[in-house]
């Protein structure tokens, strides 16, 4: 059965986090993601602070993950871009050894929001520059996770003889996210699991609009590129697991549907078009979204999706107890 995490990035907590953790547990969640943001980048221009985008995200995972014995903690994904990768990939390293590698997803990536480099007075690189940064980064967590050590020096990224210590056995998993070819290069290269986005658009920019046009066989076609880039790096397609994150879990009739379809248009500012097929929507009775999350995890070869962290409980008691046991 493809497992279910919660998405932390609208929680904002009005109760202790043993608490929180509690209810997730018992609900059979297994893990909880979270991105890396300094606040809503999709807000206005001066974003009032919102606790929920705002929360350290290591400092945050590691909270969840120490209330709990079982809770795998997933990064989606800290942006390289705001400090030396060296020291993130550090923190993560410690996190596997405080509660085991097997419970840690260690993601990365490049940065995309211009206001929030900007918040920072620094200057968002250009995207090839940011590319190659990550890639640097992503060879240095793999030599560190995999090694103990690494001496790197790159355009970008450097360390000379730098040590892990102390070296986690196991490492946490890496992670990248994305949906571009650079990305699919990258993964199969350094990358132990991808979160699948949406792949670029020539008109569509903003994230939210781009990912609610895209289909699933588009992501089918990601995880071909992932294959045939994780050939030509010499490793075997299992060697890299996959999973989405939901963004829209929409609870109405079939009668209702279409009117849902206009509403989640309406919202991300596109015109009416047909998104049921999106990867990122869940909509209808829980019998069909059971069936569309088992169509999902067959055709793309799942192991996790996220889904938002408001509808865990009604997710949990309508929808999971739905999915077929066993391997997804």
């Amino acid at each position: 059965m493809v497992a279910v995490f919660a998405n932390l990035r609208a929680l904002a907590l009005q109760e202790p986090v043993s608490a929180y953790v509690g209810r997730l547990e018992a609900l059979g969640i297994t893990g909880v993601v979270q991105g890396d943001h300094l606040f809503n980048p999709f807000g206005p221009p001066h974003p009032a602070p919102e606790a929920h985008y705002g929360m350290d995200q290591l400092i945050a995972l590691t909270a969840f993950a120490a209330h709990s014995d079982r809770l795998i903690v997933a990064s989606t994904a800290a942006n390289v871009g705001f400090q030396h990768p060296a020291l993130i990939i550090r923190r993560f390293a410690e996190m596997a050894v405080l509660f085991g590698g097997d419970r840690v997803y260690a993601g990365f990536g490049a940065g995309w929001s211009r206001p929030e480099f900007e918040a920072l007075g620094m200057e968002m690189p250009r995207y090839p520059d940011r590319m190659a940064r990550l890639r640097e980064a992503l060879a240095l967590a793999r030599s560190l996770f995999d090694e103990g050590h690494a001496d790197i020096r790159g355009d970008h990224v450097s360390v000379r003889n730098l040590p892990l210590a102390p070296w986690p056995a196991p490492p946490p998993r890496i992670l990248v996210a994305g949906g571009s070819p650079g990305i699919m290069e990258l993964t199969g290269q350094f990358a132990d699991h991808i979160d699948l986005n949406a792949p670029a658009h020539p008109v569509i920019k903003p994230d939210p609009a781009r990912r609610l046009i895209t289909t699933t066989a588009q992501l089918e076609s990601s995880v071909t590129a992932i294959r045939v880039a994780a050939a030509a790096a010499g490793r075997g397609e299992a060697s890299i697991t996959r999973s989405l994150i939901v963004d829209h879990v929409v609870w109405c009739s079939e009668a209702e549907l279409p009117a849902a379809q206009r509403d989640l248009c309406r919202r991300a500012g596109l015109p009416e078009q047909p998104v049921l097929d999106c990867p990122f929507v869940l909509a209808g009775e829980p019998a069909r979204m059971a069936e569309r999350v088992t169509e999902l995890a067959e055709r793309l070869g799942l192991a996790w999706i996220a889904i938002p962290n408001a509808a865990a409980q009604r997710f949990s008691e309508q929808v999971m107890a739905r999915l077929p046991s066993g391997p997804s």
